[in-house]
């Protein structure tokens, strides 16, 4: 993986691509299946 990865809910950084959700085009990628369910539920607040 090149680059780091930071979970757009929490802001960990995100060490493996396990989680991803692609939103408008763009992937996200989350530490946890909590934090890609919480981005589920408002993407607008955190896809910014």
């Amino acid at each position: 993986m090149v680059g780091t990865l930071k979970d757009p809910v929490c802001g960990e950084e995100v060490t493996h691509t396990t989680y991803v959700y692609n939103y408008k085009g763009k992937s996200f990628y989350f530490c946890s299946p909590m934090c890609m369910a919480e981005f589920k539920k408002r993407p607008e607040k955190y896809a910014k």
